[in-house]
């Protein structure tokens, strides 16, 4: 299993937990009250982090290292 090589921000992980689950931009930051440009930034760190290049690669890797959206996020 490849590792980050630098590790999410817990704004990140937040993120990517919503992107997981499938939520757009728009929905992810009127959960979290941050602008949706602030979402598009971390979606961008979270795809170069993981060294993906689209949110399904993202979702499947956030998968394979176990960070997957939780119920109480959903």
């Amino acid at each position: 299993m490849q590792r980050c090589v630098e590790p999410l921000s817990e704004r990140e992980l937040e993120v990517l937990h919503w992107l997981a689950s499938g939520a757009s931009n728009r929905e992810i930051s009127r959960q979290l009250t941050i602008q949706e440009n602030t979402v598009k930034r971390h979606v961008y760190n979270i795809f170069g982090k993981l060294n993906v290049r689209n949110r399904t690669q993202a979702a499947l890797k956030a998968h394979s290292l176990g960070v997957t959206p939780q119920s109480k996020l959903l």
